[in-house]
């Protein structure tokens, strides 16, 4: 998937209503992709972002996932996010937060995950 069509889709996500879990989630890039190759695009797409929303929040997720275990309630999506990407960029605009992981979905495969959604990070 090109750099165009990652932010088409995002830009998608981002004009949906929310239903009831109060976030969209998706995952883009192109199959089979070593995780170099999608950390390479997920920088791409976030320096893309960056020109409309300014440079991103990096943070790790390794903490959520610590609470998560010791029995604190992690709200969704950020419960599903830090089971699934180490870390995160996101920024906030209009109202709403922009996510933007890699995740392995295979033994060599990774894959962007985008994240929309109106609930502030815990």
């Amino acid at each position: 998937m090109t750099l165009a069509r990652h932010v088409a889709a995002l830009d998608l996500l981002r004009g949906r209503p929310f239903r009831d879990g109060g976030h969209h989630l998706a995952e883009l890039s192109a199959a089979d992709a070593s995780e170099e190759q999608t950390e390479a695009e997920r920088t791409a797409l976030a320096g893309r972002l960056a020109d409309r929303w300014g440079p991103p929040q990096h943070i790790g997720l390794g903490s959520l996932l610590l609470r998560s275990e010791r029995g604190e309630h992690i709200p969704a999506p950020w419960d599903l996010l830090s089971e699934t990407a180490a870390d995160v960029e996101l920024w906030r605009a209009d109202g709403r937060w922009i996510v933007l992981g890699v995740v392995r979905t295979g033994e060599d495969e990774h894959r962007i995950l985008v994240c929309v959604t109106a609930v502030d990070p815990p």
